[in-house]
């Protein structure tokens, strides 16, 4: 890690290698890293290899929740915005000028770029053969983890396989249906066998096999590829090591971050060197600034609604997120967890009585607030995004056994897990019983999921994997919570626009229907 100063060149390295075609006579002084002589040792690939992973925290950094937490997080029947008005994101009024799903796209797109960067480079190096496996199945890892969320959100996004070096070769139009899944798949695979099993302590962070197989698990769900999804899944959940922490608070606590339980997290710190640098919002020559924050601990915070204020409202919280009635409601009444996902009345709110009058739903989320650790400006927290947990792993091998082999006993088994993990007296939560039908399981399966996994932003692509699969139909069986959200939303918002930015830049990219 300590040639990660290296990284600060990395911005001009990539304009160097799209720029050289362009115009001969920009030669760089003698002695200056180019891309020509940096992607050739070790400690180059070593440094360059965080620079997919600094994209990463580019959709989670900003702190008034641009990408993850308004455009993932929000649309869903868990979470409300906490204004009067309309609120295009939650309210489903998706359009192609959308600045949070543009954020995503083009994020997603610069990650895929410093992945490709990488990959394009490997051959023409000094790394042995070992080590460029190991780098490339990081880039890939990366790379897949993007496209995956782009195939998720716009369906057939461009696909680009190589490293484009010219404008010529940047306009590139939609891929063909399942296209970039499939794509995804062969990264993944490339990458849970090259990838270690975990790292060194120096090293906490990076991709494992692990994670390269629980996202490849995810990815066979979404498709119904269900047998392929409890290959991977199963193996992860119970062959590497993984084990489910006795505190399901534990998950969304500072002082537990990279548990037991923890798959794959976003590295988050403050007021320290960070490997996963933001190399975007540096100082000259994007150096490292010692902080690469989360917006979550200021978004999710109570502000003021019709005059009642928080304490520390505006400064130390917006109240740009509310638990929906529906949510609140889908909880069973003693579920324990109910305190580690939101606050209710009389909750301990940093030293306060919690007032339901700061909520427009009477209800804030407390996930990863509960232990915050308080900053001055800015306001921004160092505690990482949880992005695969077991919990989740054992819910989606419980989907996939009971849709793939109407394995229902087995499905009990799994959900049963995560819940004697919370409740471990089974008084307020107790076993779903292996002897009931398909299609309640399937409804015992739905509510776990929700409660388990509230505000970590797979809400709604559960949903839309479910509608897609028949099991739910979205405009009538769910309650966003707002009447506003449940007349607006049809078909289309399966998918989100394209930005119109890259409609109107390339001429070969189609919108998808409806917008």
């Amino acid at each position: 890690m300590k040639t990660i100063k290296i990284l600060g060149l990395f911005l001009s390295i990539v304009l160097v290698t799209i720029l050289s075609c362009e115009n001969q006579l920009d030669l760089p002084p003698l002695g200056e890293l180019n891309s020509e002589t940096f992607y050739i040792t070790y400690d180059d690939f070593e440094a360059a290899s965080l620079a997919p992973y600094s994209t990463l925290l580019n959709l989670y950094y900003e702190q008034s929740g641009l990408g993850h937490y308004r455009g993932i997080v929000y649309p869903s029947d868990n979470a409300r915005h906490g204004g009067q008005g309309v609120n295009n994101n939650v309210d489903f009024v998706w359009l192609p000028d959308n600045g949070d799903f543009n954020h995503i796209y083009t994020e997603s797109y610069k990650g895929i770029m410093r992945a490709n960067t990488i990959l394009n480079r490997t051959s023409d190096s000094e790394l042995t053969t070992g080590e460029i496996a190991r780098f490339e199945a990081e880039a890939k890892f990366i790379r897949a983890y993007f496209y995956f969320m782009l195939a998720k959100h716009w369906g057939t996004p461009p696909l680009i396989r190589e490293l484009i070096t010219t404008v010529e070769t940047s306009r590139v139009g939609n891929s063909q249906p399942g296209e970039v899944l499939d794509f995804v798949e062969e990264d993944l695979i490339t990458a849970k066998n090259d990838l270690p099993d975990q790292w060194d302590a120096s090293n906490v962070g990076r991709a494992t096999s692990g994670a390269a197989q629980a996202l490849l698990g995810k990815v066979y769900l979404y498709r119904q590829k269900y047998t392929e999804a409890i290959t991977e899944l199963e193996n992860v959940a119970f062959n590497m090591g993984y084990s489910l922490v006795d505190d399901f608070g534990h998950n969304f606590d500072e002082d537990f971050q990279n548990n037991s339980e923890s798959i794959f997290e976003i590295q988050f710190s403050r007021g320290e060197f960070n490997p996963w640098l933001p190399v975007d919002f540096g100082l000259a020559q994007n150096q490292n600034v010692g902080h690469a924050g989360t917006g979550r601990a200021i978004n999710f915070r109570a502000s003021c609604f019709l005059g009642n204020c928080a304490p520390g409202a505006n400064g130390q919280g917006y109240g740009n997120v509310h638990a929906t009635v529906p949510l609140q409601q889908e909880f069973e009444p003693d579920d324990p967890r109910i305190t580690n996902t939101f606050y209710r009345e009389g909750d301990d709110y940093f030293g306060t009585p919690y007032d339901p009058a700061w909520s427009i739903t009477g209800a804030t989320p407390s996930k990863y607030l509960l232990n915050y650790i308080s900053y001055p400006e800015p306001p921004a927290g160092s505690n990482n995004e949880r992005v695969i947990r077991l919990a989740d792993v054992y819910l989606m091998l419980a989907e996939a056994e009971l849709l793939g082999n109407n394995n229902v006993a087995r499905a009990a088994e799994l959900i049963n897990l995560v819940r004697r993990r919370a409740d471990p007296t089974g008084d307020a939560l107790p076993d779903r019983p292996g002897t009931t039908s398909q299609e309640e399981m399937m409804e015992f399966l739905m509510h776990e999921r929700r409660v388990e996994l509230a505000f970590e932003g797979h809400r709604y692509d559960d949903l839309v994997r479910w509608h897609n699969a028949g099991l739910i139909n979205i405009a009538t069986d769910v309650d966003f919570g707002s009447s506003l959200a449940n007349q607006n939303w049809t078909e289309r918002h399966l998918l989100k626009p394209f930005p119109q930015r890259e409609l109107d830049l390339i001429q070969e990219l189609r919108q998808n229907p409806g917008y």
